[in-house]
C-alpha cells in the first residue's frame, strides 16, 4: 500500500482559496485520472506500492458506489452514510484490514486522494457546486478528501463506522437496519449518532458500546432525535469511570438511552 510522505507541504499547495482557480477547478471538475496527475504536478511524494489485489478492491468500491448512487438518486446523500460504511468495510476487509490500519493516516490520505475524488465531491461538494458556490464546493471536497480533520478522511470515515457496527456473528445486520431506517425516515438524529461513533473513543470489547447505544436509540422503538442522541453520549461519557463497557442493554436503557 502507498502513503503520502509530505502531507504538510502538499496540503498547503492543494488548499483552495479565492485566488487559486486551478485548485478550485481540480476539486470541482477534474476526473480522477486528471486529479491524480494534478497531485504529482504539485509535488505529491509517496512511498510504497499498490498490489493488484488492492487496486481491484479499490476499484470495486468505486463500482459499487456508482450503483448505489444510481439506485438511490432520489434519496438525500446524508441518508446514505450506513450504505457507504457497508461498501467500504466489506471490501477493505478482503484485504485483511482491521482496526490496526486506522492509525496509518498517511495511507488513508493517499488512498482518498488517488481513488475517491469523484465520490468525495458527490458526497460533500456537488450540492454547493450546483448552487454556483464554487469555492465552498472545492473547500468542502478538499476538507473531506485530504482530511483536514482526521475523522473526515473519506474512506477512513466509512471503514471506521463499519468497524464500530459490524459484528462477527450478525455481520452487517445492524448497519443494514440503520441504513433502511435512515433512507426511509425524514427524522432521526443519525448524523449525531455517526459523529459520536467516529469522533469519541468508545473503546469496548467487540464495540459493545457503539452497537448497544445504536440499537437502543434507533432499532427498538421510535427514532431518537438529535438532542436525545447528544444527551445519551453526554451521559455515557459521564459514566465512563463506572465501567459500563460490558454492561447489558437494560443498564444502558435505564442509565444512558433514556428518553
Amino acid at each position: 500500500m502507498k502513503s503520502i510522505s509530505n502531507y504538510n507541504e502538499i496540503s498547503l499547495k492543494l488548499r483552495p482559496d479565492s485566488n487559486a482557480i486551478d485548485n478550485i477547478n481540480a476539486f470541482n471538475t477534474y476526473s480522477q485520472t486528471k486529479f491524480s496527475q494534478f497531485l504529482k504536478t504539485n509535488g505529491l511524494k509517496e512511498v510504497g506500492e499498490i498490489s493488484t489485489l488492492e487496486d481491484e478492491v479499490f476499484n470495486n468500491i468505486k463500482a459499487e458506489l456508482v450503483r448505489l448512487k444510481s439506485d438511490c438518486v432520489d434519496i438525500d446523500r446524508d441518508r446514505l452514510e450506513f450504505d457507504l460504511a457497508i461498501v467500504f468495510h466489506r471490501n477493505l476487509k478482503k484485504l485483511g484490514w482491521g482496526r490496526w490500519n486506522l492509525n496509518d493516516i498517511s495511507m488513508w490520505r493517499w488512498l482518498s486522494l488517488n481513488y475517491f475524488r469523484d465520490e468525495t465531491f458527490w458526497r460533500r461538494g456537488a450540492i454547493k457546486f450546483h448552487k454556483h458556490q464554487y469555492f465552498e464546493s472545492a473547500k468542502s471536497t478538499y476538507d473531506h478528501l485530504i482530511g483536514s480533520r482526521i475523522r473526515d478522511i473519506f474512506p477512513r470515515r466509512y471503514f471506521l463506522l463499519g468497524e464500530r457496527l459490524y459484528d462477527k456473528n450478525t455481520k452487517y445486520d445492524l448497519l443494514e437496519k440503520l441504513s433502511l431506517l435512515s433512507k426511509n425516515s425524514k427524522s432521526g438524529g443519525f448524523g449525531n449518532l455517526i459523529l459520536n461513533i467516529i469522533d469519541t473513543k468508545l473503546i469496548s470489547p467487540n464495540d459493545h458500546v457503539s452497537k448497544t447505544i445504536s440499537e437502543l436509540l434507533f432499532i427498538q422503538g421510535k427514532l431518537a432525535e438529535d438532542k436525545e442522541v447528544v444527551r445519551a453520549f453526554v451521559r455515557y461519557n459521564g459514566y465512563k469511570r463506572r465501567l459500563l463497557i460490558t454492561a447489558g442493554k437494560e443498564i444502558f436503557e435505564k442509565e444512558i438511552c433514556i428518553g
